[in-house]
């Protein structure tokens, strides 16, 4: 009984002796850190940020001195080092502006932007995605020419592929929507120019307003264009994805096998 007494009371001297110590090393970083001792801090916090048992709380604050002291001294590397620790303490943590400079603050959220992401389980390709790119069909030179034919234009590669009337309609759009943006880039730049540079009083108002009717064409023609370039090219894929599927079973059921007189039978279907 009386070993036991020793053991625990050994025990918690031990802890308390510990904690005490870590405070005491704590309070000296952080009068260094008042005083702006920057390489003190460094020095005094090299060992304490490896000992165990370190409550979070404390290890972020001695960790954010760290960070602060390293930048002080022209190590921004140690200073983002320090930023990654924070992080992985507590990757939600808030960098207060009223103890850190706007600068870094800055270089924090560029330090968590870069740990998010190296924390953020990889992307799964789709399953209908990866069935496309796989493909046969999309390996062919024929897709691999509307493919590039459909990023410069959309519609071009169906027209290439297909020669449908889709692939027409949406050449056509495509081509008048290009145009069309062109046109009033360039409109609404010079309009603008007409506008900043009108000194008559009586005029420019009249200026402003046709810039600004030129300016909201401009940007319902870029919003267009890139609807039909987003829709055409998940027109292409798909749609040989489908295409695909379609000659696969076509093949499969247009061969009959009959058993019972051991005759193969070919058929053919024309579509139209």
């Amino acid at each position: 009984m009386t070993k036991k007494l020793f053991f625990l009371a050994s025990g918690f001297f031990f802890v308390f002796s510990t904690v005490f110590a870590q405070e005491g090393e704590y309070e000296k970083i952080k009068k260094e850190y008042e005083s702006f001792g920057y390489e003190n801090v460094i020095q005094l916090s090299d060992n304490f940020v490896k000992q165990d048992g370190i409550a979070d709380s404390v290890l972020t604050d001695v960790y954010l001195m760290r960070a602060v002291s390293f930048y002080s001294v022209g190590d921004e590397i140690s200073a983002r080092v320090s930023f990654t620790e924070i992080l992985k303490i507590n990757k939600n943590y808030p960098p207060n502006p009223a103890e850190i400079s706007p600068k870094l603050i800055s270089i924090f959220n560029e330090v968590k932007t870069e740990y998010m992401k190296s924390i953020e389980p990889p992307k799964v390709e789709s399953d209908s995605l990866k069935q496309i790119l796989d493909s046969p069909e999309f390996l062919n030179e024929q897709m691999r020419q509307s493919i590039l034919r459909n990023i410069a234009l959309p519609g071009w590669g169906q027209l290439y592929k297909e020669t449908n009337a889709k692939g027409f309609i949406l050449s056509a759009a495509s081509t008048a929507n290009l145009v069309g943006m062109i046109y009033f880039i360039i409109n609404t730049n010079k309009k603008e120019n007409d506008y900043l540079n009108e000194t008559g009083k009586t005029l420019i108002q009249q200026k402003y307003d046709d810039y600004n009717q030129s300016y909201k064409t401009r940007n319902i023609l870029i919003f267009s264009y890139a609807a039909l370039w987003i829709y055409s090219q998940i027109d292409l894929l798909l749609s040989s994805r489908s295409n695909s599927i379609e000659e696969s079973s076509s093949v499969a059921n247009n061969f009959i096998i009959d058993h019972s007189q051991n005759k193969i039978w070919l058929g053919y279907k024309i579509s139209f």
